[in-house]
């Protein structure tokens, strides 16, 4: 029996100009992954992680606290299968004419201008309300891979590594909360394609969810473990 852990990676820069890089938060985040894992002697075979640099920074960090510790890991073998969805692009592109257009949007952006200590949340309830309409292919956007092909690519990454695990094997995959949450709705054959996409609203920074495989057949162990983080440095972004 093997077993997969796919870890989210830490907390990346929400607001800023490049999200796609870690926060100070979401170092220390991926420090104290790091730091668990050395404790609890997790031993890696295999490694994977996207091609994103928040992913790739994510298990940079952790490596370095395993080298610091004496614990061998193994050089992470990088599948762009593993990246995570474009809705966050696809929201830059199409927003600016949603505020103008959209009923909804317009309303969030009066309560967002009288009420601005509550801007967080009314912007997630747009990002949810306009991935919503992405999913189900009501918006389109040239150069942004839509959800189908995303969900595609990320059952994909899948298969590509459980063709490569052998018998009795621990792998570590360093990935994102939507292409997590894309491959545990696969192992657990959910077809509704909103309840998959708003899985990921629930994946916390460097958490890890842990799937069994054995004789062709793949079930999920956890989902979700945060053992290593306590307080506000548990974050979702």
């Amino acid at each position: 029996m093997s077993k997969i852990y796919l870890f989210r990676h830490a907390q990346a820069s929400l607001g800023s100009d490049n999200y796609d890089v870690l926060s100070s938060k979401g170092e220390l985040q991926a420090a104290e992954l790091g730091k668990y894992l050395c404790k609890k002697k997790f031993v890696f075979d295999k490694i994977y992680v996207g091609n994103l640099r928040r992913q790739q920074h994510t298990i940079e960090i952790v490596s370095e606290e395993y080298n610091k510790s004496g614990i061998p890991i193994p050089i992470p073998k990088v599948l762009e299968d593993l990246n995570e969805h474009q809705a966050t692009q696809a929201m830059k592109s199409e927003f600016p004419k949603m505020i103008l257009n959209d009923p909804y949007i317009k309303t969030l952006k009066d309560k967002i201008e009288n009420n601005p200590k509550n801007q967080h949340s009314y912007m997630m309830l747009g990002f949810k309300y306009f991935l919503h309409k992405w999913v189900k292919n009501e918006i389109i956007i040239e150069g942004i891979i839509p959800w189908k092909k995303f969900r595609f690519n990320s059952v994909n990454a899948l298969k590509s590594i459980l063709n490569e695990t052998k018998k009795g094997e621990t792998i570590g995959v360093f990935s994102s909360g939507g292409t997590i949450s894309s491959i545990v709705s696969e192992v657990l054959k959910i077809n509704n394609e909103i309840v998959v996409a708003d899985l990921n609203f629930s994946v916390r920074n460097t958490s890890f969810s842990s799937l069994l495989y054995s004789n062709n057949e793949i079930n999920l162990l956890s989902f979700n473990e945060l053992p290593h983080l306590k307080g506000d440095m548990i974050t979702f972004v």
